[in-house]
């Protein structure tokens, strides 16, 4: 969908190489990457980004308040999008 268009989309996962993160982590930190897909460990203090438009999360089930803590600090220089499988409860009638 993006390919008409100048951003860089890169995507942090477990199907990934270790190698090819580190590689796009580093691309992040240097302003290299516009969009940035992944897992909360996108949030670990390690992780640093410049000029980064977009971070979308994908909880994962193991979110907890120091991530969320995290994306409050992130929100400050960069939008945040996360996404959970986790069921909202309907509102009883």
């Amino acid at each position: 969908r993006f390919a008409d268009y100048p951003v860089t989309i890169e995507v942090v996962s477990s199907m990934r190489k270790s190698t090819e993160v580190r590689e796009v982590l580093k691309r992040a930190r240097e302003g290299k990457v516009d969009i940035l897909i992944g897992t909360h460990k996108l949030l670990g203090a390690e992780v640093a980004f410049k000029d980064l438009g977009l971070l979308v999360v994908d909880e994962e089930q193991r979110f907890g308040v120091k991530h969320k803590e995290r994306i409050k600090q992130l929100k400050t220089q960069v939008d945040v999008l996360t996404m959970t499988a986790t069921p909202i409860p309907a509102p009883c009638t």
